[in-house]
C-alpha cells in the first residue's frame, strides 16, 4: 500500500485536470497525522471568491475523505477556519444580500 501523502498527491493529480476546467487549483502541502494540509485557489476572476474557493475546498474534501479512509480530515492553509468566519456558530444567521442595480 502507498504512503498517505503518495496517495493523496495521487489523488489531487486526478482531480487537477477537472479543477482547471472550471477556474481551480488545488496543490497539497504536507500530511501530518492523517490530516492533508492543502492550499486552495480559483484562478478565474468571479465575484464571491471566498465562497467559491470555500465551495471548492468542500468539494476537495469530500472526494478525499471518501476515497481515502484513514485520512482524517482536510484543512485549507490559506482559508480561514469556519469558527472565524462564524458560520458554525449557533447564532449565525444568513442574511440576503441586496442585488446590485441592473443585475
Amino acid at each position: 500500500m502507498a504512503d498517505l501523502a503518495e496517495r493523496v498527491a495521487a489523488k489531487i493529480a486526478e482531480m487537477e485536470r477537472y479543477l482547471k476546467r472550471t477556474g481551480g487549483h488545488v496543490e497539497l502541502v504536507d500530511v501530518e497525522d492523517a490530516v492533508a494540509r492543502i492550499r486552495v485557489s480559483v484562478t478565474r476572476p468571479r465575484t464571491g471568491r471566498l465562497v467559491a474557493t470555500l465551495q471548492l475546498k468542500s468539494g476537495i474534501e469530500r472526494a478525499l475523505l471518501g476515497d481515502i479512509p484513514e485520512l482524517r480530515g482536510v484543512e485549507a492553509v490559506n482559508l480561514p477556519p469556519y469558527t472565524v468566519l462564524g458560520w458554525d456558530q449557533p447564532g449565525f444567521t444568513p442574511i440576503e444580500l441586496p442585488e446590485k442595480d441592473g443585475a
